[in-house]
């Protein structure tokens, strides 16, 4: 129903349902109505206000009529009430006699007294007319209103019910008592019900208009009170002494009781009882008076369960609820802040981790009395098993994460103990989301305590330095190492080699593990021109060189002088292969990052005569097999003329794995290791089903077969599952291993992408790949070759590249 506005009432027929809707709002939300009012002009308002009290009028007249009904038609009660006669009166009850002379004064008192109200109500409404003040009139009349119905009803309940009592007193102390305690009962109940409410109406509305006009809520009461006194001592008069006093008892008590529950509404206790015992009903609550009457001036017990059922049903409409009882209804606040408080700690109990309990306890009520002044306290105590937990997210190691979590769990246990002895409801509600949150400590804690008691998978992989094949996962290169086998068992002897692969595909780790592959008689020695000692002059190298040999020799060069300059280097090369001819044995000189030569003869440290010296030695000393390992070819250096001082040299290029050299990585990373025998306990292995269905093949396609990157998926894996508790890799574990191997791996990606690429144009070329799998290869011919040279693309097909290795543009993407 839409009522029609307030000024636009009429007294006809299509008015009266809005003049009835406007009246329960004048009962329900005076305020809302007071705002109505003070639209309209003054006397348009008084003229409203007056027709709404002529639509009350039939309601009032039909709720009376059916009231008679029920009480005199439907319960059968009779309508006089015959009282004994004044002898037996005076001859049974002296002592009432002087109670009801008492009675007769109090008559006269009580006429000046309804006389008095009477002209005060005369005079105030001739007071407000003069003023015309319509809106304070009608803010007046509807406290009025609001009142007189609560009076009548109540006033008819404990008329009924005093007069009884009252009654029984006067009439008779055996018969007298318990027949009037049960009229009084039984016609204090059914009558004060339905009567109650004809009455109140009746009643209530028109002398609340009245006084509402005069004095409001003052007059209102006065009438009430005085209205039962005066009333029942008048009544006295016409019924006689006993008559008299009985009805004025009655009527004190029932006006005293009338007024308490009808102020207060106490009345809708009753509505309340049922919707939050014997169990609260949560769907109920839109019924409930707190929700439609503003003006319910007492707190209702245990409206803060129904308030949380209520919200827990309908989060959003409860929510809203318990805001607006804080924001704008005193009465109510108290229940509504307990409310909001046994939500929040219950919301805390659900959270999926402890680091979320600062923010979801952030708006816990906080005051200065009760429970409210200890939420302060229980949220720092709370902040700390937060911090607690935040602590163990940055652990991924379970041998850390093992006491972390035991200390955790202790603080859970200790905080319930604490908060057992705050103010509820914090005690009880913290205890029971503490429970949860331990769970979920506990959970942790059986987790860790799980991977620390099954067996690690061993961790053998390592992407970084020269792999040690003994104890570290090794493959063997057998095609680079079966090739450089075979050069340097010449006969005739080696005329020496380039040992040449890309950055991080192994050629360091080839030549640290070379001893095992090649005869006992070969005697290896390795130099890495990165070593400031190397290249800080022609001498330190010189120096260098003679030491690192010497090691290896095993007293071949004994007797000769240490160079200091080419000629003196080549005098003891000469020594060195005389001794080693006569030993039957060779000497492998290995130089790795030989492309360091190049850059300090750009420098000026070393001169084009240290090539010379080189190439002399490499054709004339056939027992010394000179190794150049690098990531550069001869054709991408640019200080010096090296394929004219290389010219004899022989290549040999270490390529990226195959698949079953990834393969064997994986399943048998230590069987070149002289740690295991055969007669001893079985090495370590992995079984393919470790890394998953399809998991050895997956690692070998995202890394290419980069050795290096291959080590590093690998290595990542294996933490992945012994910080777990899982035994083997699945394809979640798998997309996890590869994101964190972008971002362990991210110095040497950036080396292999970005910092290698030195042309004009190269590293734009390859952000290319951020936006799209494939492109035109570059019309450059430096960069096409350089870019091919270094193996990071590959033909895609329909003349477009690719790049070659996954995990490279997986790293383009989230870190490039």
């Amino acid at each position: 129903m839409r009522p029609l506005r307030l000024g636009a009432i009429r007294l006809n027929g299509r008015s009266h349902l809005s003049a009835l809707w406007w009246l329960g709002l004048l009962y329900r939300k005076p305020t809302r109505f007071y705002k109505a009012v003070k639209r309209l002009p003054r006397w348009r308002a008084l003229a409203a206000a007056l027709r709404l009290y002529l639509h009350a009028v039939p309601s009032m007249v039909l709720i009376a009529v059916l009231g008679r009904l029920l009480l005199h038609g439907a319960l059968a009660l009779p309508t006089t009430f015959e009282a004994p006669s004044s002898g037996e009166v005076l001859g049974r009850h002296a002592a009432e006699i002087a109670i009801g002379i008492a009675g007769g004064i109090a008559v006269v008192v009580g006429s000046v007294i309804v006389i008095v109200i009477l002209l005060a109500i005369v005079v105030g409404v001739a007071l407000v007319m003069a003023s015309g003040i319509a809106i304070e009139i009608a803010l007046e009349m509807a406290h009025a209103i609001a009142f007189g119905i609560a009076f009548g009803i109540a006033f008819g309940i404990a008329f009924g019910i005093a007069s009884g009592i009252a009654s029984g007193i006067v009439f008779g102390m055996a018969d007298g008592i318990a027949g009037g305690i049960a009229i009084g009962i039984a016609g204090g109940i059914a009558g004060g019900i339905a009567g109650g409410i004809a009455g109140g109406i009746a009643t209530g509305i028109a002398p609340g208009i009245a006084g509402g006009i005069a004095f409001g809520i003052v007059v209102a009461i006065a009438l009430g009170i005085a209205a039962g006194i005066a009333g029942g001592i008048a009544a006295g008069i016409a019924a006689g002494i006993a008559t008299g006093i009985a009805t004025g008892i009655a009527g004190g008590i029932a006006a005293g009781i009338a007024f308490g529950i009808g102020y207060f509404r106490a009345f809708y206790f009753l509505v309340h009882i049922p919707m939050v015992w014997p169990r609260v009903r949560a769907r109920w609550y839109r019924l409930h008076p707190v929700a439609w009457d503003d003006r319910c001036p007492l707190p209702f017990p245990g409206l803060d369960r129904l308030l949380v059922a209520y919200a827990e049903a309908f989060p959003a409409a409860g929510e809203r609820e318990i805001r607006r009882l804080i924001d704008t209804y005193p009465a109510q606040r108290g229940s509504a802040l307990r409310a909001r408080t046994i939500l929040r700690v219950r919301q805390s109990g659900r959270v999926k981790t402890l680091v979320e309990l600062p923010m979801v306890l952030a708006l816990l009520p906080e005051g200065e009395k009760g429970y409210l002044a200890q939420t302060s306290q229980a949220r720092d105590m709370v902040a700390e098993i937060a911090r607690l937990q935040a602590r163990l997210d940055t652990l991924s190691r379970p041998v850390f994460r093992e006491p972390l979590v035991r200390a955790l769990v202790g603080e859970i246990r200790g905080f319930s103990e604490q908060i057992a002895g705050f103010h509820e409801p914090l005690a009880s509600e913290f205890r029971t989301a503490a429970a949860l949150w331990l769970k979920l400590a506990q959970r942790q804690l059986d987790e860790a305590l799980a991977v620390l008691g099954k067996r690690q998978a061993p961790q053998v992989f390592r992407a970084g330095d020269p792999v040690d094949r003994a104890q570290e996962a090794f493959v063997e290169r057998s095609e680079a190492v079966g090739e450089l086998e075979r050069q340097v068992m010449l006969a005739t002897g080696c005329p020496g080699i380039l040992l040449y692969g890309r950055r991080r595909t192994g050629k360091s780790t080839l030549l640290k593990n070379l001893g095992a592959f090649v005869p006992t008689s070969v005697r290896l020695a390795s130099i890495s021109l990165q070593n400031p000692q190397a290249f800080t002059s022609l001498e330190s190298l010189l120096r260098t060189l003679a030491r690192e040999c010497r090691a290896v020799l095993a007293g071949a060069d004994s007797g000769l002088a240490e160079p200091a300059d080419l000629p003196g280097l080549f005098a003891w090369l000469e020594g060195v292969n005389g001794a080693l001819d006569r030993r039957g044995e060779r000497l492998v000189l290995a130089l790795d990052e030989y492309e360091q030569i190049d850059a300090k003869i750009g420098e000026g440290v070393f001169g084009l005569d240290l090539l010379a010296t080189l190439r002399e030695s490499i054709q004339k000393h056939r027992r010394v097999t000179w190794v150049l390992a690098g990531s550069h070819h001869v054709a991408e250096l640019g200080h010096a003329p090296w394929p004219s001082f290389l010219a004899s040299v022989r290549t040999v290029e270490v390529l990226p794995f195959a698949l079953e050299e990834t393969r064997l990585l994986l399943t048998d990373p230590l069987r070149h290791s002289p740690l295991w025998t055969r007669s001893g306990p079985p090495r370590p292995r992995f079984d393919p089903a470790f890394w998953g269905e399809g998991g050895i093949e997956r690692i070998h396609a995202e890394a290419a077969g980069w050795p290096h990157l291959v080590q590093l998926l690998a290595e990542t894996a294996v933490d992945l599952v012994n910080d777990s508790a899982a035994t083997r890799l699945d394809a979640a574990m798998m997309e996890r291993s590869l994101d964190r191997a972008v971002v362990g791996g991210d110095n040497v990606l950036r080396l292999l992408m970005q910092i290698e690429s030195v042309l004009p144009g190269e590293w734009d070329y390859l952000c290319g790949f951020r936006r799209s799998d494939t492109q035109p290869p570059p019309a450059e011919e430096a960069l096409f070759v350089s870019l091919r040279r270094r193996l990071v693309v590959e033909d895609a097909g329909a003349g477009r590249w690719r790049l070659r290795v996954p995990l490279m543009q997986r790293w383009l993407r989230q870190r490039g």
